[in-house]
């Protein structure tokens, strides 16, 4: 039982590392990215954030929660890209205090295009992405669970998901069952669970 015990803990271990690597890799494909564009790596995190969330109000108090850092950092982030024609910035019309930003042509041509982790992934069996899929989810709930990160809206997290969170999923809000591939991590429609 203890050796059992202790390779599950070389397992853990392992998969940490490795998460990590992937992510070390996953910044630094973002660094070459945002450098080769002149920006930072974070303004690269802003325009994409922005362009999966159209007709949303996304301002600077919603980038600094959802991409965890400061409001100041953000702010600085964000008059820069506005500055060089990437984001247009309008008055918020649900607050008149705050603006909410938009994605230009300029600034959508500066969005990643799929790239090597797309490319990497679709030499996966689709039972195997799915798995994996699977797999990562339960990671995020449960760092989300711990308070290890704070905003996600992911279909597990949502007060319309029905399911087992293994093989059967269901969205009230739509009125249909979902395949793995159409489970949600960002949904716009998420509304917290009690």
């Amino acid at each position: 039982m203890a050796r059992e015990h202790a390779a599950d803990e070389a397992l853990d271990a392992h998969l940490a590392r490795l998460l990590e690597r992937i992510g070390e890799v996953a910044r630094a494909l973002r660094w070459q990215q945002a450098t080769g564009a002149g920006l930072s790596p974070l303004q690269i995190r802003i325009l994409g954030f922005v362009s999966d969330h159209p007709g949303e109000p996304v301002g600077v108090a919603r980038l600094a929660e959802e991409l965890q850092v400061t409001r100041p950092t953000v702010s600085d982030s964000v008059a820069l890209l506005v500055e060089r024609g990437l984001l247009l910035r309008k008055p918020d019309p649900h607050d008149g205090r705050s603006h909410a930003l938009r994605l230009t042509a300029a600034g959508r041509r500066w969005l990643p295009a799929g790239g090597p982790f797309t490319e990497a992934l679709a030499t996966l069996p689709l039972h195997e992405r799915e798995t994996l899929l699977l797999a990562l989810m339960r990671l995020l709930a449960s760092l989300l669970e711990s308070g290890d990160v704070q905003v996600q809206r992911m279909c597990w997290t949502c007060a319309h998901y029905r399911g087992d969170r293994k093989g059967r999923h269901h969205c009230q809000l739509l009125g249909m069952d979902l395949a793995v591939a159409e489970l949600r991590t960002d949904c716009p429609e998420h509304e917290a669970a009690a």
